[in-house]
């Protein structure tokens, strides 16, 4: 019989902590992705400019694939209970999943493509036009994978 107000308390406050979690790990997403967009701004303005390239490469090696892998985890240190926040959770995961692979792609093709083809080499422009390509792709499967944290995020909202 005392067990039972008990159990009810317990529950309430593992529900209420999991709430203030996800309102916390709503806020770090906000300000991470911000920051990280713009880094990820300076970074293509770099690229646009040859001689910034070199810059531009270290930024994405450096600074901006290592801050993914922070950033990831600070979205996994947050505790959830809550099925709707676990699945927000893991659509941020699977977001900076597709961000790092970007920038992984990003930095290929500036290692790999630096360079003019002065001989007309056609496989260097088979090659280029598959890495653009592959890197058009994973643009699409990363804002597809923003829509979806942002979707969840306003479907949570609702309730």
């Amino acid at each position: 019989m005392f067990l039972v107000p008990f159990i009810v308390l317990f529950l309430g406050a593992c529900s209420s902590e999991s709430e203030e979690n996800y309102t916390q790990m709503l806020g770090a997403f906000e300000r991470n992705d911000s920051e990280l967009n713009t880094k990820l701004d300076e970074t293509a303005k770099n690229i646009s400019k040859e001689s910034n390239r070199d810059k531009a490469l270290q930024s994405i090696n450096d600074d901006i694939i290592p801050s993914i892998g922070d950033f990831r985890q600070t979205i996994n240190n947050y505790t959830l209970t809550d099925e709707n926040h676990l699945e927000v959770q893991d659509a941020m995961t699977d977001y900076l999943d597709q961000v790092e692979d970007l920038m992984v792609l990003y930095s290929n093709l500036n290692e790999d493509f630096f360079f003019v083809n002065p001989l007309g080499d056609d496989s260097i422009d088979e090659r280029l036009n598959t890495a653009l390509d592959n890197i058009s792709a994973q643009e699409k499967e990363m804002h597809e994978a923003k829509e979806k944290v942002n979707q969840l995020i306003g479907d949570n909202q609702a309730e």
